[in-house]
């Protein structure tokens, strides 16, 4: 029958821990039940009874969600913490932690081979093996689609080469927000984990700070030549700051596999994104050969990166 969580009347008592093989539903619930620890473990029915009208479910439903059986969805993990007594700043820092999570288990689902690894809380914590994943289980609870954050949406245009309208009106679409924050803006990557990597793979990670009237870009450089290659378009920047690249193409076709490189991550203002653009068409888009350049333009800031070499 396996472990059914706190009931009522049973205050003390506390949930068997989710065994952790590296699958994103499992380290979900893991972490998921890590926090309802620090807040008191509540049971399932004062969760239950806490949850607002628009993430109504069984009791059942609940408990194999945090038993890692289904992968929760966003708004019955952010009911959840919220009913559990969480602020908003965790709330918002377990958002982030599900689009990373959510979009290895999308990966997962095309059968790809994906691991997840603990929140940036807690990355101390190397993830445990188990002999055998568990089998994927075709009636899972449906994901919800994400609510809107209450806060103003960011929006950010994936500016397509193919269409090269941006060029000719002389500008870009640009991250809107509703404030300039104080800090400085920061990008890190959170996929891929590994240093070492193939040719091609998705990158994805998450920002904060980013000014209004700049774009996310990513670019490799080449220590061996000492230019930089940037990808063909900006990065996709969600609302929660979190940014998907998309397929990333590490090194020129016939580099030896051992090379290692650099990717950086930077923002560019209206003029130096247009620039970057123009590259592109330049060189004949992302088919054409690809020169690479000396330096990125000026209105450019390197705000992360990583090294990696190609396996």
């Amino acid at each position: 029958m396996g472990e059914q969580g706190p009931r009522q009347g049973e205050p003390g008592r506390r949930p068997v821990p989710v065994p952790r093989d590296g699958s994103p539903r499992r380290e979900l619930a893991h972490w998921l039940r890590r926090s309802l620890a620090a807040h008191g473990e509540p049971t399932l029915e004062a969760m239950l009874t806490g949850m607002p009208d628009e993430v109504r479910l069984s009791r059942s439903a609940l408990a194999k969600a945090l038993r890692g059986e289904t992968f929760a969805y966003l708004p019955l993990v952010q009911a959840v913490l919220r009913t559990a007594g969480a602020d908003e700043a965790e709330v918002a820092a377990w958002t982030t932690y599900w689009h990373e999570l959510d979009d290895l288990e999308q990966r997962r689902r095309r059968n790809e081979p994906v691991t997840a690894y603990p929140p940036p809380w807690a990355v101390a914590v190397a993830p445990q093996e188990v002999p055998a994943p568990p089998e994927a289980d075709r009636d899972e609870v449906a994901a919800a689609p994400a609510p809107r954050r209450r806060l103003p949406m960011a929006v950010v245009a994936v500016v397509s080469l193919l269409l090269g309208v941006a060029l000719a009106l002389g500008g870009v679409a640009l991250v809107a927000r509703a404030s300039e924050p104080s800090q400085p803006p920061s990008a890190t990557v959170l996929d891929p984990v590994t240093s070492t990597v193939p040719k091609t793979f998705r990158l994805v990670g998450s920002s904060r700070n980013l000014r209004d009237g700049t774009l996310l870009w990513a670019t490799t450089y080449d220590p061996g030549t000492n230019r930089y290659f940037p990808q063909d378009k900006p990065c996709l920047v969600r609302p929660d700051d979190t940014f998907d690249c998309g397929q990333y193409y590490l090194g020129r076709q016939f580099d030896p596999d051992t090379a290692p490189y650099r990717i950086d991550l930077f923002v560019a203002d209206s003029d130096a994104s247009n620039a970057l653009l123009q590259y592109q068409i330049d060189k004949g888009g992302p088919d054409g050969a690809n020169p690479g350049v000396p330096a990125l333009p000026p209105g450019t800031t390197v705000i992360g990166g990583r090294w990696y070499a190609r396996s």
